[in-house]
């Protein structure tokens, strides 16, 4: 039987290692291999701050070469953080690969193609860091399921899906089959507001419970139709679950930005269970 894929970001920081190792149980419970990559920054992008005259070049030369040399050292750091972890993990140790990619983001952001999953921490899936942009073109552009590793079991023995039978929900649900199948428990959390008049053909709950029911998942509901931030009270009714698997963007990016939205609220959240995230 062929074996999954999952990436795992890393950093060279203490970040690394409880990352790492979310992936390194969620690679062993689907029998996955585990690939680290590190994303190293792109020095020449700062040569287009360099002005003119020999001054501001041998200037920014040497800011390049800092940057280089920050990067060796954060690599080597990241590379012995991944084979430490597989070291405890005798049916990953084997298969585990270590990139090092450098360039733009679009560039680097194909390496994860044909992954399953790309796993990383909250705060790159949050916005922050030097991960952030890499982690947003792996799921908006080549909308690859990201993964953020939180507190949550992995891999998850309670799953909370949010459902609003977007074309982004539906594609979370899809990225994590191999998830619910293995799952002790699993709940639909849905709620009508904010659905536009399109949706509301595909949103009722049952259309997703006959798709789990064919993975052998017996699924309950959870009607969060009562609260007014949708995202927050995904959030409080998943207190106690392990990952929660939700569609993200399903409004524009700018429109996400200008006035919130569940995206942000399951983005941003630092505690509770982790997110696996699909566009």
């Amino acid at each position: 039987m062929a074996r999954e894929r999952i990436m795992v970001t890393l950093q060279g920081d203490e970040k690394d290692r409880p990352t790492v190792e979310a992936a390194a149980r969620l690679a062993r419970g689907i029998g996955a291999t585990l690939d680290g990559l590190f994303v190293e920054p792109d020095a020449s992008a700062y040569l287009m701050w360099t002005g003119p005259g020999v001054a501001a070049a041998t200037v920014m030369a040497g800011a390049v070469d800092s940057i280089r040399e920050e990067s060796d050292r954060c690599a080597e750091t990241a590379k012995q953080t991944f084979s430490g972890v597989l070291a405890g993990f005798d049916s990953l140790a084997a298969d585990g690969r270590f990139y090092r990619v450098s360039g733009t983001v679009s560039e680097v952001a194909v390496e994860a193609r044909l992954a399953r999953y790309v796993v990383t921490d909250p705060q790159s899936m949050a916005g922050n860091g030097p991960l952030a942009d890499f982690v947003t073109a792996v799921l908006i552009d080549e909308q690859v399921p990201v993964i953020a590793a939180r507190a949550g079991m992995m891999p998850p023995e309670t799953i909370h899906i949010a459902w609003d039978g977007s074309k982004e929900a539906a594609r979370a649900a899809v990225g994590a089959a191999p998830l619910i199948a293995n799952a002790k428990r699993v709940m639909v959390l849905q709620s009508d507001k904010g659905l536009d008049y399109s949706d509301r053909r595909s949103a009722p709950p049952e259309r997703l419970i006959d798709w789990l029911a064919d993975l052998g998942c017996r699924a309950g509901t959870i009607d969060i139709d009562d609260a007014d931030n949708v995202g927050e009270a995904i959030l409080d009714s998943s207190k106690g679950a392990d990952l929660i698997v939700a569609g993200a963007y399903g409004h524009s990016r700018l429109r996400e930005f200008v006035f919130g939205g569940v995206t942000r609220s399951l983005f941003q959240a630092v505690d509770g269970p982790s997110l696996l995230a699909a566009h």
